[in-house]
C-alpha cells in the first residue's frame, strides 16, 4: 500500500470491470456472426470458459505467471493467493489479470464455432488458462510484483497490454484447433476461390458486441498502467484512434477493391485496429496510433484472404483479427515506439529483433503445445462433433436445447410422415418463428383449398378419369366417367376392357412405361352397349405397393364431325380459289409448279399443261419495268429461308413477262406451305394485275396535287415545291422570288353574278397567268381568289418587272357575264428567296404581309417585302389586335357609350336621339378607342362578333330603360359593319333580341357607311327589306369614311 494509493486500486478495479465487459462483447459478437442453431452453444462456451479460466487462474495460473521467477521461466509462488485477505492492491491486480486470462481463452470459442465439441472446448480452455497463457505471460510480464522478470522481458521485449501475450496466444491456439477439426460442412464446397460464405444469424447483435468490446478496450489498455497516472488519457485516446482508423481503412480498401463492403468487415477492422495499438499504446503519438490501427485493419484483410485461400474456416475471423493484427502491433512497438519511453536501452534494430523473437516464441509455444496435446486427444477422442450433429446444430446436439424453430420443424416433419396436411402447426406469438409458422399455416390452408379445387374439378369435369391396375381392373372413376359410360352407381369390379370396343384393348400398346404417356383414339362402349369415338390418354403412377394407371377419356365425336366439316370446307375453298380474281400458283418443296388457277393461266399466258411440272422461274418471270432487268424469283427466296415472314413486292416497279412477251405490272406475295408438324411442303404464290390500280393511283396523285377548277397545282403541292426552292437556295446559293397574288374586286363579281361567274373568272385569269410565266416557274392557285408564283432563278428587279406585267395584264382584262362587264385588279406581294434564314412559314407570312401592304396602298399594286417595312409592321400590329379583341370579348371588356344627336338647323325634337358607340378596356382598365381596334376587327372577320355584342347589350339596356320610363326610351342609332350585313344569321339574331328584350322597333336605327353600301350588292342587303315589317329603319350614312362611325 505504500507504493499504490487507494485511487490506483480503484482505477484498476474499474478497468477490470471494463475488461469484463469485453466478455459481453465477445458473447454478442460471436453469437451474432454464426447461425442461430449454434448461437446457444457459443454463448454457453463463453460463459463456461470465463468461469473455468478464472478458477484455474486463481488455483495456479496466477502463481505461474506472477510468482517468484524460477530462472525467468515460471513462477513458483502465489498459488491459491489469499486475495480477499491481504492488501487491496494484490486483490485488484489479480482481478485485472484474471480478466486478461479469460479474454485469451474466449478468442478460441468464436474461431472454432459450430463444430467443436463442448467438452473438447473445455479441455482447450483449461490448457490455455492453466498452462499456455500463464507460462508465456511469465516470460513477457513477470516482475510486476517484484518477483523477478521473465527471460523474454529481460531481453527487452515490450508488449504493453497483450497484443501478443493475450491476443496472439489465443489466435495461435485457435489456428491449431482449426487445422485439427477442419472447416464447417458446406463452407468450401464447389470450385469458388473463397467457398460458400455462411451468413450470421444476427448482425445487429454482432455490431453491438463489437461496440461493447470497443468500450471494454478502454479498460484493457488504460488499466495496463496499473495506476491512475498522467499517461492514462493519452493511452485511451491512442486506443480510440487505433480502433476508428481500422474501421475507416477497411472501408476504403473494400470499396476500392470490391466496389462495396461486407457488413462484418468494419467490425473486424475496428477490433484489428484495437489489437494492433494494444502493444504500444503507451509509447506512441496520436498520428502513430492512426497509422498502426489502419495497417492493422489492412493486415486483417490480407490474413483473412490467406485463410480462405488455404481453406481454413475461421467462423468469426478471430485469427486475422487477434493473431495477425497482434503480430503487426507487436512489431509496431519497434517501428513507432519512442525509445526513451520504452526504457529498454535498445536501438531500433535490436528492439525489432527482440519483438520478432517474442512473436516467434509465442507462436512456437502456443501453437506447438496446443497442436501436440490436442492432436493426441483427437486420435483417441474426436474433437469435432458428428456430421449429423453439426447439421442439426450444436444447440440441440450438445445441449438438448429446444427452440420454437425446432418445434416448427418437428411439426412439419409430422405432416410429411402423415402424407398430408392434417392440421395447422402451433403458432408462438410475437416471435420470428411464430411468423414463419403463421405463414406455413397460410400455405397449408392455400394448399388445402387448391386440393379441394382440384378434387372439385375432377368431380365436375366432363371428361372421364379412371384409375386401373396392371390387370386392367378399375380402382376408381370420377362422376364424368360415370356419365360418359352410363355406369351404374354401384356395380361389381369393372375391367377396363369392358369400356372399350372389342379389339381395342391392347395392354402392350396402351400401358406406358414409368413416367411415360400413351395417347390414341379408340372406340368406347357405354354400359348400354352404344359406342362413341374417344381420345384416350394413359399415364403411369408408380407406387411402392403396386403400379396404377390413370386414364383420361375424352369424347371426340363432335370433334370428328367438325373435322369432316372442315374437310368439306377445304374442298369448297379450293373451288373458290379457282374463281377468284388473283392469280395463284403453288409449288412443291423443289420449286416445281403443282397448281395454277385460271387467273394465273391468263396472266402468265400459259395453260395448265404448259406450266404444271415446270420450274416456277420459267412460269413466273419478274422483270424491272424501267430497266428490263430480271428480278429474283420470290418462290426461291421463300424456299431458301422459309422461317422469314411472307415476302411481298417492294418499292421497285415489277412486271410479269407473259409467254407472248407482253409486260403486265403485278403485285405478288409468296408464303410457305407447311403440314401439321410445321414441315415445309411448298410455296403459294399470289399475284394480281395492278394496271388499273396504278392508273387510278396516278389520277389520284394528280388530283391531290392540282386544283380541280383551274388545273393549276394546289396549295399543298405549291408549298412542297417552295420548300424545295428554299433547300436549293441553302445548298447552291440560288436566288428565287415568291410572288403572292390576291385579286381585287373579285367579291363584286362573285356576289353580283354568283359563284359560277366567279369560277369562270378564275379559270380565265389562270389561263392569262400561264401565258406570262416561264416554263421553269411554278404557278398555283392557293385558294379562293389567291394565286402564287415561284419565279425560279430570278432576281428581285426582274421579278418586279414580271409582276408589273401580270398586274397590267389583269388590269386591262375585262370579264363579261350575261351582258355585264367587270374590271378586276390584282395586288401582288414579292418576297426574295435569297437564303436569309426564312423558313416556309415565315416566307408565306411575309408574302401575305407584302400582298396586304399592296392592297392597303390602294390595291392593284406590287409591293416588295422589306424586313423594316412600315406597312407590314402595321399589319402585324393589327394581327396582334385580333387576339386582344377576342380576349376582350371573352372577358366582357367592351363598354357602351351614347352621345346625343342635336339638329343644328331644326328645332329640338320631342323624342331625343342618341348614337351608340363602343369602346374597349385594355388589360389595365384603360379605354381604347375603336379607331385602334376596328380596322383589325374588320380585316380579320371579328367585326361581326363585336356587332353582335353591341346589339345584344344595347337592346338589353334599351328594353330595361323603356320599361322604367313608361315605353318611350328615345331613339338610338347603332352602327353596323359590312360583315354583319352579309351575315345571313344576323337578321334572325336581331329579331330574336328585339322580341326577347321587348324593345319598341321605332326606337332603333341601324347605320352603315357609304363605302360598305357600295361594296355590298343589293341582293345581299337582306336586313334592309326584312327589317321593315318590324318597323326598324335601316339608314345609309352618306359618308366618305372607310369605317363605321363607331370607329371614330
Amino acid at each position: 500500500m505504500s507504493e499504490k494509493s487507494l485511487f490506483d486500486v480503484l482505477w484498476l478495479v474499474v478497468c477490470a470491470a471494463l475488461v469484463f465487459n469485453m466478455q459481453l462483447g465477445f458473447l454478442c459478437l460471436e453469437s451474432g456472426l454464426i447461425r442461430s442453431k449454434n448461437a446457444i452453444n457459443v454463448a454457453m462456451k463463453n460463459m463456461t470458459d470465463f468461469a473455468l479460466a478464472v478458477m484455474l487462474y486463481w488455483l495456479f495460473g496466477f502463481g505461474v505467471m506472477f510468482g517468484l521467477s524460477h530462472g525467468g521461466w515460471a513462477g513458483t509462488t502465489h498459488f491459491l493467493p489469499p486475495v480477499g485477505q491481504q492488501e487491496a492492491w494484490l486483490s485488484a491486480f489479480f482481478l485485472f489479470q484474471a480478466m486478461f486470462c479469460a479474454t485469451a481463452v474466449t478468442v478460441i470459442s468464436g474461431a472454432t464455432a459450430e463444430r467443436l465439441r463442448f467438452a473438447a472446448y473445455v479441455m482447450v480452455g483449461a490448457l490455455v488458462a492453466g498452462l499456455i497463457y500463464p507460462v508465456f505471460g511469465h516470460w513477457a510480464w513477470a516482475g510486476v510484483l517484484g518477483t523477478g522478470a521473465g527471460w523474454l522481458a529481460g531481453q527487452g521485449f515490450v508488449d504493453f497490454a497483450g497484443a501478443t501475450v493475450v491476443h496472439s496466444v489465443g489466435g495461435w491456439v485457435a489456428l491449431a484447433v482449426l487445422l485439427l477439426i477442419g472447416p464447417r460442412i458446406g463452407r468450401f464446397e464447389g470450385t469458388g476461390k473463397y467457398g460458400h460464405a455462411i451468413p450470421g444469424s444476427n448482425l445487429p447483435l454482432a455490431m453491438l458486441g463489437a461496440l461493447l468490446l470497443f468500450f471494454g478496450w478502454f479498460g484493457f489498455n488504460g488499466g495496463s498502467t496499473l495506476g491512475a497516472d498522467d499517461t492514462v488519457p493519452g493511452i485511451v485516446v491512442n486506443t480510440l484512434l487505433g480502433g476508428i482508423s481500422g474501421v475507416l481503412a477497411v472501408l476504403l480498401v473494400s470499396w476500392a477493391l470490391r466496389g462495396n463492403t461486407d457488413v462484418v468487415l468494419p467490425m473486424n477492422g475496428l477490433l484489428a485496429g484495437l489489437v494492433a495499438v494494444t502493444a504500444s499504446a503507451h509509447v506512441i503519438s496520436a498520428l502513430d496510433a492512426l497509422v498502426i490501427g489502419a495497417v492493422g485493419g489492412v493486415v486483417m484483410l490480407l490474413a483473412g484472404d490467406l485463410l480462405l485461400r488455404l481453406r481454413i474456416d475461421d467462423a468469426v475471423a478471430a485469427i486475422p483479427v487477434h493473431l495477425a493484427a497482434g503480430i503487426w502491433g507487436t512489431l509496431a512497438v519497434a517501428l513507432f515506439g519512442d525509445p526513451g519511453r520504452l526504457g529498454t536501452g535498445l536501438g531500433f534494430g535490436e528492439q525489432l529483433l527482440v519483438q520478432v523473437e517474442g512473436v516467434v516464441v509465442c507462436g512456437l509455444w502456443s501453437f506447438g503445445v496446443a497442436w501436440v496435446f490436442l492432436r493426441l486427444i483427437n486420435r483417441w477422442w474426436p474433437l469435432r462433433v458428428e456430421a449429423e450433429a453439426e447439421r442439426l446444430g450444436l444447440n440441440i446436439s450438445e445441449h438438448g436445447t429446444r427452440t420454437e424453430l425446432i418445434e416448427l420443424l418437428e411439426a412439419m416433419e409430422g405432416d410429411v410422415q402423415a402424407g398430408g396436411f392434417k392440421g395447422e402447426v402451433p403458432v408462438e406469438p410475437f416471435t420470428e418463428v411464430g411468423q414463419i409458422a403463421s405463414q406455413y399455416n397460410r400455405v397449408i390452408r392455400a394448399l388445402g383449398a387448391a386440393v379441394e379445387k382440384t378434387q372439385s374439378i375432377v368431380r365436375e369435369i366432363r371428361d372421364g378419369i379412371v384409375t386401373f391396375d396392371g390387370q386392367g381392373l378399375l380402382t376408381s372413376y370420377n362422376p364424368g366417367s360415370q356419365r360418359l359410360f352410363a355406369l351404374p352407381s354401384e356395380s361389381a369390379p369393372v375391367h377396363f376392357s369392358r369400356l372399350l370396343d372389342p379389339g381395342h384393348w391392347d395392354p402392350a400398346a396402351m400401358l406406358p412405361v414409368p413416367g411415360g404417356e400413351v395417347r390414341r383414339e379408340v372406340v368406347c362402349r357405354r354400359w348400354d352397349g352404344s359406342h362413341f369415338l374417344a381420345e384416350l390418354t394413359v399415364s403411369r403412377d408408380a407406387e411402392e405397393a403396386r403400379v396404377l394407371y390413370t386414364g383420361m377419356i375424352r369424347d371426340i365425336t363432335e370433334r370428328k364431325r367438325v373435322e369432316e366439316q372442315l374437310h368439306r370446307e377445304k374442298t369448297l375453298a379450293q373451288v373458290t380459289l379457282a374463281s377468284i380474281g388473283d392469280g395463284v400458283i403453288t409449288t412443291d418443296r423443289t420449286g416445281l409448279v403443282t397448281y395454277m388457277n385460271p387467273v394465273a393461266q391468263q396472266l402468265t399466258g400459259l395453260s395448265v399443261s404448259e406450266g404444271v411440272g415446270h420450274p416456277v422461274s420459267d412460269v413466273f418471270r419478274l422483270e424491272d419495268e424501267a430497266s428490263g432487268e430480271r428480278l429474283p424469283d420470290p418462290v426461291r427466296a421463300v424456299l431458301r429461308k422459309p422461317w422469314r415472314q411472307p415476302s411481298s413486292a417492294g418499292a421497285r416497279h415489277r412486271a410479269l413477262r407473259r409467254a407472248d412477251g407482253v409486260l403486265v405490272p403485278v403485285q405478288e406475295s409468296a408464303a410457305p406451305i407447311r403440314d401439321e408438324e410445321g414441315v415445309l411442303m411448298g410455296v403459294v404464290l399470289t399475284f394480281i394485275d395492278i394496271s388499273v390500280t396504278r392508273e387510278l393511283a396516278r389520277e389520284l396523285q394528280h388530283q391531290a396535287a392540282h386544283d380541280a377548277l383551274t388545273g393549276l397545282i394546289n396549295r399543298a403541292e405549291f408549298e412542297r415545291r417552295l420548300s424545295n426552292s428554299l433547300r436549293d437556295t441553302d445548298e447552291h446559293g440560288s436566288c428565287h422570288v415568291l410572288c403572292y397574288l390576291d385579286l381585287d374586286q373579285f367579291k363584286v363579281v362573285n356576289d353580283t353574278c354568283g359563284h359560277i361567274a366567279g369560277d369562270e373568272l378564275l379559270r380565265q385569269l389562270a389561263a392569262l397567268f400561264r401565258v406570262r410565266v416561264r416554263d421553269t416557274d411554278v404557278l398555283a392557285r392557293l385558294g379562293g381568289d389567291e394565286f402564287g408564283i415561284i419565279l425560279m432563278n430570278c432576281g428581285i428587279q426582274e421579278a418586279q418587272a414580271m409582276a408589273d406585267s401580270v398586274r397590267e395584264l389583269v388590269e386591262n382584262f375585262r370579264f363579261s357575264w350575261e351582258d355585264r362587264t367587270f374590271a378586276v385588279g390584282v395586288s401582288i406581294g414579292l418576297v426574295p428567296i435569297d437564303g436569309q434564314g426564312y423558313g416556309l412559314t415565315e416566307l408565306l407570312r411575309a408574302s401575305d404581309a407584302a400582298c396586304y401592304a399592296a392592297k392597303e396602298s390602294g390595291r392593284n399594286r406590287v409591293h416588295v417585302f422589306q424586313t423594316d417595312d412600315k406597312a407590314l409592321l402595321e399589319r402585324q400590329g393589327e394581327m396582334q389586335w385580333v387576339n386582344r379583341i377576342r380576349q376582350a370579348l371573352d372577358d366582357d371588356r367592351l363598354r357602351l357609350f351614347v352621345q346625343p344627336i342635336q339638329s343644328l338647323n331644326s328645332p329640338p325634337e320631342s323624342q331625343k336621339r342618341f348614337e351608340v358607340l363602343v369602346r374597349m378596356l385594355d388589360e389595365q382598365g384603360r379605354i381604347v378607342p375603336p379607331g385602334a381596334f376596328m380596322p383589325a376587327a374588320e380585316r380579320y372577320n371579328v367585326a361581326c362578333a363585336i356587332d353582335r355584342w353591341v346589339v345584344a347589350n344595347t337592346l338589353a339596356w334599351i328594353g330595361d330603360h323603356a320599361r322604367r320610363c313608361g315605353g318611350n326610351p328615345g331613339h338610338y342609332s347603332i352602327n353596323l359593319t359590312a360583315d354583319s350585313l352579309t351575315d345571313e344569321d344576323f337578321l334572325g339574331f336581331v329579331h330574336e333580341r328585339i322580341k326577347r328584350e321587348r324593345v319598341p322597333p321605332q326606337s332603333l336605327c341601324f347605320e352603315i357607311t357609304e363605302t360598305n353600301a357600295i361594296a355590298i350588292s343589293a341582293g345581299r342587303l337582306s336586313l334592309c327589306a326584312a327589317s321593315r315589317p318590324l318597323g326598324v329603319p335601316l339608314l345609309w350614312m352618306i359618308s366618305a369614311q372607310a369605317s363605321p362611325p363607331s370607329a371614330t
